[in-house]
């Protein structure tokens, strides 16, 4: 696994380390951020110790996959959501991004600079030529960043999250 570091003037995205587990934790139990997320994802699988190994061995090259931390720059030390890049698939110039906030982070623009983040370092490290998203439609705050950062709505579809039933979600589509 490679480390990978990004910022802007709001955030840092990068690589966990180990003094992350206890953030971890409490992103993990946050029940409110998960009602709007798909039951697979990686920080919920096994213990937290696991689902932190896991994530630090995903490489963006090698496993199509990465999971960041997201950092506020005035408070570094404070893991206060995940941000994913999926489903990479540089030879159809696609990857998808995701991202998931504590909700005591909620409603303060976090989401949109890490999205806005992401497209960054997505125009400056790969080929892609479109990213997705994929929005459950209840998760209006989600659609709205996405929204603001340029993204399109394409279409919704059924999709399976793990869930005891099949969910709708909303595509939203970003052209480089």
């Amino acid at each position: 696994m490679s480390f990978i570091k990004i910022e802007n003037d709001r955030l840092i995205l990068r690589s966990l380390k180990e003094q992350d587990l206890k953030d971890l934790i409490l992103l993990r139990n946050d029940q409110c951020v998960y009602r709007f997320e798909p039951s697979f994802l990686i920080e919920l699988q096994g213990t937290p110790e696991e689902a932190l190994k896991t994530i630090r061995e995903l490489d963006l090259w090698k496993d199509r996959q990465c999971i960041l931390g997201i950092f506020e720059k005035h408070n570094p030390d404070v893991l206060i959501g995940l941000a994913e890049l999926y489903d990479f698939k540089p030879s159809g110039k696609v990857i998808s991004i995701g991202y998931r906030l504590r909700s005591e982070y909620w409603g303060r623009g976090i989401a949109s600079a890490c999205v806005s983040i992401l497209l960054e370092y997505i125009r400056n490290n790969t080929k892609v030529e479109l990213v997705t998203a994929h929005v459950i439609p209840d998760n209006k705050a989600s659609a709205r960043c996405l929204i603001k950062n340029g993204f399109q709505y394409l279409l919704t579809k059924t999709e399976d999250w793990g869930h005891d039933h099949l969910d709708v979600a909303e595509v939203y589509t970003f052209d480089c």
